[in-house]
């Protein structure tokens, strides 16, 4: 009965006539017993009559200004709808519960132990998600007989169970809902999908009329094979998780406007296990390995007898309103395993929500105990730091790891933050949104400020929850495709993996003599351009079709005929004596050109080359004249060289390079296009890197041949974290040259043609075998730089940072002496892209010196150099001149 029906019920009255009422004896213990419960019913009614009498009033603000005065007397209607004394609604939500699992086994433990510890009136629904199974029949049958009334439940205070699962006098209704995964998909992306159904079935009853809006669903998310011990975690997740408004009217003041809605909170609960110590909470270290510890006094003096804050969910059984898990910022689907989806499940609670509670008096209890702790992998903990750690905070993670994996570089580490912010899943600027983990390192996870890594987790065998293998493990692969110890393995042990043998220097770090880690590691924004572009498998394609069509159709020879094969190696072979009348003068001008080529710029052969260079330059027949001055100087310093014309001329191996559209300036990009198609056809198998540009270019190819074969760039076409072994199948595309913003915008970046720009065969496989076919085939412009920029960048391809450690430029879009003199305008300083900035240069530089500051020592190459000035620069350079400088 509820309590407004015995408020409004008369009291019984002795009556003057008739036969005696037998209420009327005192001595009666029924007597005593019936007047006993109306007192007990009729007392609060009286309390409430006096409060509601009270002639307290405030002043509000009525419409138009108008003072109004209110006095706080209690509508009954209105305050018995605050409390919902049973069943359910605002301040007794329902609970919606998710289980995600793949054995059926524990999945229907889990579910029974629901059904029998839940007041039927308070559940809204059961979710479970079948991870990696395709169809089970079976379970669905077995769960729908649950839902029916199979197995003991309750309704209210009484317990019940209904035979044959026909569901009796008082039928359930639908609430298991079960989804099917074939494909594992991971437990956050489980939960996500669960989650999405509550929600949307939340609404459609919302729509019918059937759920109030007020009703903010509680989340329990319930691992598979945790049961639920008792029903005391019912009120108990009830009660930390919703804050009933007053019933009498204390302290309104202090509480939202809307006093009928109770107050919830954005926090989380975690359940304690049965058997398990109940003072523990959980938490985690830098090297994100969960571990559990027993509360400090900051945490207790935190404590309201009830619950006591946790660092992170114990994952057993949590619980959270639905709104609260909705608004989260971040959700990524590919956290995988239990561990990592917790994990990032507690860090958006405490960063950006009102924490977690470990709960006392909810237990569960599961038949699987927890061999060791679950702990991440370090790809996975660079994912998390990523996403919430400033670089502070990173650091301390990448030293954590460090002391557990001495093959753990600078490199690897940037490699993985690169990778993770890469990725489509990726949540950018939780540091902004949300609180620092500085502060959930000092204030909550206290075991983390100022810690060092636990020296006896660092002992531990690696072992992952997920497919990723450990550094450790990559490393030892890596060693093994070197020409590795193939020897001495257990029985059983799979190829290339090495098995430590357990002896009194087990725990000794490996040396530091991998041959394959580089002396300095690539910085942070060269890693995270290298990491945009995927690796791919150089072996060659024919994509010629049969040389049927553009840009494939070939060269002609100088009779016209198609299907002339240049013999790139002939200048090398035969190279032309450097001749140069005017030596003596232009050695003795000491200008601008002659100061930054003799005081600033060097020439650094490589002591053993190892990169083959194709140099490519394109002109048209009014053009050759200028390319005699190319072959006496830097055209014989390549390993092959050829001059993309209109016309053939082998004796200055000149090709007619056929394509679509005129031979015209505005038509470069198809000449370019098949020029590039030739060199792939006919070429690409013999070279390691591919170098184009116009026929006023100057390259000093040995500076070119240092850099190429430097540490840094074969870092980087090795995909940024370890140098190439030589036998590589796959190669990350790098794009070098000078990067031009265009217009000064920073998404549009691309390498000038001025000075040219360089490709490894990655580079050059991507362009030709995946861009050129799809990507403007037909287009008809002179800006052919920005259109294989355009290419490659749809394929992760960007232009490679290749400024030398002093921010000097490698690739030089004028003369040298002109970027010895040149200042912007001062209507470009200190903003380019302002309005009154009329020089284009400044507006496309990207973070450059002046003057002498420049050019890099070992610069590759300039621009607008011709006829004698290129032979003047090349005496410079290689102290051809009679007085050369030592």
């Amino acid at each position: 009965t509820r309590p407004w029906t015995m408020m409004n019920s008369s009291p019984p009255h002795r009556r003057r006539n008739g036969p005696p009422n037998p209420y009327d004896n005192p001595s009666s213990d029924s007597w005593k017993a019936r007047i006993f419960l109306i007192a007990a019913c009729v007392w609060p009614l009286i309390i409430l009559i006096f409060f509601t009498a009270t002639p307290n009033a405030h002043v509000n603000d009525g419409v138009d200004g108008e003072k109004q005065v209110v006095h706080p007397g209690l509508n009954l209607r209105k305050m018995l709808d605050r409390v919902d004394v049973m069943g359910y609604g605002p301040t007794h939500p329902r609970v919606a519960v998710v289980v995600v699992g793949e054995d059926a086994p524990n999945v229907e433990k889990s579910v029974k132990s629901v059904f029998g510890n839940i007041d039927m009136a308070r559940l809204f629904m059961i979710s479970v998600v079948m991870d990696g199974v395709e169809s089970d029949p079976g379970l669905e049958a077995r769960l729908a007989e649950m839902n029916a009334g199979s197995v003991p439940h309750w309704h209210g205070l009484t317990k019940d169970k209904h035979s044959n699962g026909d569901g009796g006098d008082d039928p359930h209704g639908q609430n298991v809902n079960v989804v099917f995964n074939k494909n594992k998909q991971g437990i956050a992306a489980s939960r996500s999908d669960a989650v999405d159904f509550i929600s949307m079935l939340s609404k459609r009853h919302e729509m019918k009329g059937i759920k109030s809006p007020e009703e903010d669903l509680i989340l329990l998310f319930l691992k598979s094979g945790v049961e639920l011990e008792d029903r005391s975690w019912l009120g108990a997740i009830t009660s930390a998780l919703i804050v009933p408004p007053p019933i009498l009217g204390v302290g309104e003041s202090d509480l939202a406007e809307d006093q009928t809605v109770a107050m919830k909170l954005a926090n989380a609960v975690s359940f304690g296990m049965a058997g398990a110590k109940s003072d523990m909470a959980a938490s985690f270290d830098y090297t994100f390995t969960y571990k559990e510890e027993t509360p400090n006094s900051r945490y207790m003096a935190m404590s309201n007898g009830e619950s006591y804050p946790s660092p992170v969910l114990s994952g057993e059984a949590m619980g959270m309103r639905l709104q609260t898990f909705v608004g989260l910022p971040s959700h990524d689907p590919e956290m995988f395993s239990e561990w990592e989806a917790n994990l990032d499940l507690s860090l958006n609670l405490w960063l950006c929500a009102d924490g977690i509670d470990m709960l006392t008096d909810a237990i569960v209890k599961a038949s699987e105990t927890r061999i060791e702790a679950p702990r991440l992998s370090a790809l996975q903990a660079a994912r998390f730091a990523a996403a919430w750690m400033s670089e502070t905070d990173s650091d301390k993670v990448y030293e954590a790891w460090r002391k557990q994996d001495r093959q753990m570089t600078t490199t690897v580490w940037h490699k993985f933050l690169s990778d993770a912010r890469l990725k489509p899943t990726y949540t950018p600027g939780l540091q902004n949104r949300c609180r620092s983990f500085t502060w959930y390192a000092h204030e909550i996870n206290m075991s983390l400020d100022g810690r060092e890594v636990d020296e006896e987790a660092a002992k531990q065998p690696y072992t992952d929850e997920n497919p990723d293998v450990s550094i450790q493990r990559k490393l030892q692969d890596e060693a093994v495709k070197a020409g590795g110890d193939e020897g001495n393995k257990l029985p059983g042990e799979a190829p290339g993996i090495s098995v430590e043998k357990a002896d009194d220097s087990d725990n000794a770090p490996p040396p530091r003599s991998d041959p394959k880690m580089p002396h300095k590691p690539l910085d942070s924004t060269r890693a995270e351009l290298v990491g945009r572009a995927q690796p791919i498998d150089i072996t060659f394609e024919d994509v010629s079709g049969g040389h049927k069509d553009h840009p494939h159709l070939g060269a002609k020879d100088e009779s016209g005929n198609l299907g002339y094969i240049h013999d790139e190696t002939a200048l090398r072979e035969n190279p032309p004596a450097y001749e140069f009348d005017n030596l003596e003068n232009a050695c003795n001008n000491h200008d601008s050109h002659y100061k930054m080529l003799t005081e600033k710029v060097k020439v650094k052969a490589p002591q053993n080359p190892k990169s083959k260079i194709f140099c490519l330059v394109y002109t048209i027949d009014s053009g050759h004249k200028n390319i005699p001055p190319i072959r006496e100087t830097w055209g014989q310093r390549c390993d092959g060289f050829m001059v993309g014309s209109n016309m053939t001329d082998a004796s200055i191996g000149a090709v007619n390079i056929v394509h679509e559209g005129p031979e015209e300036y505005n038509n470069i990009w198809q000449k370019v296009r098949s020029m590039w198609a030739y060199i792939y056809d006919n070429y690409y198998e013999k070279y390691d890197w591919f170098h184009i540009g116009g026929d006023d270019l100057y390259m000093i190819v040995d500076n070119l041949r240092s850099y190429v074969d430097s540490e840094e760039i074969q870092v980087a076409q090795n995909g940024g974290m370890y140098l190439p072994t030589g036998d590589e199948k796959d190669q990350t595309p790098l794009f070098l040259g000078r990067r031009f913003a265009y217009g000064g915008n920073m998404d549009d970046i691309f390498n000038s043609g001025g000075s040219g720009y360089t490709m490894n065969k990655a580079a050059l496989k991507t362009l030709v075998v995946k861009g050129m076919p799809g990507m403007f085939p037909h287009a008809h412009t002179f800006s052919e730089d920005t259109m294989v920029a355009r290419i490659l960048r749809k394929f992760g391809v960007f232009p490679y940072d290749t400024k030398d450690e002093d921010g000097g430029e490698r690739y030089m879009p004028f003369m040298p002496g002109h970027h010895l003199g040149y200042r912007p305008p001062p209507a470009c300083v200190p903003d380019p892209l302002a309005k009154d900035c009329k020089d284009w240069y400044p507006k496309y530089s990207i973070d450059i010196k002046y003057g002498m500051d420049h050019c890099a020592e070992q610069s590759v190459a300039f621009h607008y150099v011709k006829d004698n000035s290129m032979k003047r620069l090349h005496a410079l350079l290689y102290n051809k001149c009679p007085s050369a400088p030592q």
